[in-house]
């Protein structure tokens, strides 16, 4: 049998094999094997009884993510809040151009929309081509446009402490019941309340959703560069060829510049993403400086 292991505990591997989740321990020959089985591997498996199994072999990987360590994902839902705590757009960001590098879609869902009402957001993201979630999880209802999202999907939730991840799971599976973390009165800041990583299966729509540790810090990936962050800005990626030095083009100062001169007074280009652009480009110059000494 084939399923998908969606949990570790103890030393076991909690393995969903259709509607059925096994208790399972991995065969001799793959303890020994260097490579162990992450949440979110496929893998096959046989079954001892009702409830227990053995894992015996760990198919293919699509991908594999290092932070949260989960493989074979395929989209990821950046959760925000409108307030409370204020969002956190240079995270938003950063965690769009990592999933864009390892060629999963990103999606935004901006939460407690009941607090506070900013339509600036949406369109900043749509216009950069992203899907764009609005709604307010108090009203104990998932929205419909991210159910339809989720569907057939291995979502990983990313974003800051307190937006309400572990309330979205909460709904999504009320079975699962994960701890809901509360806004520090004094920071303002959400405290971490999801401590693993774990999948939770949503048996209506065949999907799979990691909710994932709180963070507020996300290293760029070393696939990036001066010369192509760029292209991970999807609503920039237009102007390469428009720019009086081409792909030489740093968009930060550089003489007929076709995103200053261009797309940013057009409204093409939103100023919180370019701020983005530019914040992202002085840590991946301050990268190649260090690795070229």
């Amino acid at each position: 049998m084939v399923g998908r292991v969606v949990r570790l505990l103890a030393g076991y591997y909690f393995v969903q094999v259709g509607p059925a989740l096994l208790r399972c321990r991995a065969r001799g020959k793959l303890r020994l094997h260097v490579d162990t089985p992450y949440v979110g591997d496929m893998v096959e498996v046989t079954a001892l009884n009702e409830g227990e199994g053995v894992v015996e072999a760990i198919l293919p990987r699509r991908n594999v993510l290092e932070r949260p360590l989960v493989a074979n994902v395929s989209q990821v839902v950046v959760v925000a809040a409108m307030a409370s705590p204020e969002p956190n757009l240079i995270l938003v960001d950063r965690v769009l151009v990592a999933a864009k590098i390892l060629g999963l879609r990103g999606v935004v869902f901006f939460n407690k929309t009941d607090l506070c009402q900013r339509g600036e957001l949406r369109g900043m993201y749509e216009k950069a081509g992203y899907s764009v979630i609005l709604g307010s999880l108090t009203c104990a209802k998932v929205p419909s446009e991210l159910l339809d999202l989720l569907r057939g999907q291995t979502s990983v939730l990313a974003g800051q402490s307190g937006v309400g991840k572990s309330s979205l799971v909460r709904l999504l599976c009320p079975r699962s019941n994960p701890p809901v973390g509360e806004v520090s009165a004094k920071t303002h800041h959400g405290r971490h309340t999801t401590r693993h990583v774990e999948l939770h299966y949503l048996p209506d729509y065949e999907a799979f959703v990691a909710d994932t540790p709180g963070f507020s810090r996300l290293d760029l990936p070393e696939e990036l560069n001066s010369l192509n962050l760029a292209e991970y800005f999807p609503e920039m990626r237009s102007a390469r060829e428009r720019c009086r030095f081409g792909g030489d083009c740093r968009h930060n100062g550089e003489p007929g510049c076709e995103v200053q001169g261009g797309l940013l007074p057009k409204g093409a280009i939103a100023w919180e993403r370019y701020k983005s652009y530019l914040a992202f480009l002085e840590e991946v110059r301050l990268q190649e400086r260090n690795r070229y000494k």
